[in-house]
């Protein structure tokens, strides 16, 4: 395998990491499960029928380092979190979709709005660079705010360039799109080389997932 390949599959799961898994935060929300939640929030995630052929469902991640940079926020509760994610035949690309529940709308929006563009970028580059250690460089050469999804309540869209130094160099880009309504947040995250996602792909992605966050039922929007 190039090095240049060995640098994108590394620094794919490194970054992944952040966005799936970390381990136990004392600063993050806390986990208190409750099984009607975690029943609803499962039913707005992306599934593999939503994808194309050639993309398969990854394993739980494992836990990764959490952010040192990260807000208090162990005053909310969050009743259920699930995050599937997928892996396209060239084991790199990625997409996945988070579903965050929280115990009261305020909660949800308190969290949404501590989620910055700043925020994020920093917790992601701390993350893949304990991911990829101290033989491959890495820094994020492009961060900014795109146009967000009008179709919810709230929105939001995050991308990030990041670059992978050691004897060659690689490029992932890595959107972030969240969307929320009431005490639910849904994030679609990618993680491809060099360019992103078409709009296109990206588009039809975001439209499975708010139209089933705007027609869930049962108080997780309310």
């Amino acid at each position: 395998m190039r090095i240049a390949a060995v640098l994108l599959l590394v620094a794919a799961l490194a970054v992944r990491a952040v966005v799936l898994a970390a381990a136990v935060d004392p600063k993050a929300p806390r986990q208190q499960h409750v099984a009607a939640d975690m029943k609803k929030a499962a039913t707005l995630t992306l599934r593999r029928t939503d994808l194309a052929t050639g993309w398969k469902l990854d394993p739980p991640a494992k836990p990764g380092p959490y952010c040192t940079a990260g807000p208090d926020e162990s005053n909310l509760v969050q009743t259920a979190k699930v995050d599937p994610s997928f892996t396209w035949k060239d084991n790199v690309t990625n997409v996945g979709s988070e579903v965050d529940i929280f115990r009261t709308t305020a909660e949800a929006r308190k969290d949404w709005r501590l989620s910055t563009l700043a925020l994020v970028k920093t917790c992601l580059l701390q993350s893949a660079r304990a991911g990829v250690g101290k033989t491959i460089t890495v820094r994020i050469v492009s961060s900014r705010e795109l146009a967000a999804p009008k179709s919810v309540e709230r929105s939001l869209h995050f991308r990030f360039v990041f670059e992978l130094r050691s004897k060659q160099t690689a490029q992932l880009v890595a959107d972030m799109i969240a969307l929320g309504r009431g005490r639910t947040t849904v994030v679609l995250h990618t993680l491809t080389v060099k360019t992103p996602l078409s709009s296109s792909v990206l588009g039809a992605l975001v439209k499975v997932l708010a139209d089933r966050l705007n027609a869930a039922k049962g108080g997780i929007t309310a």
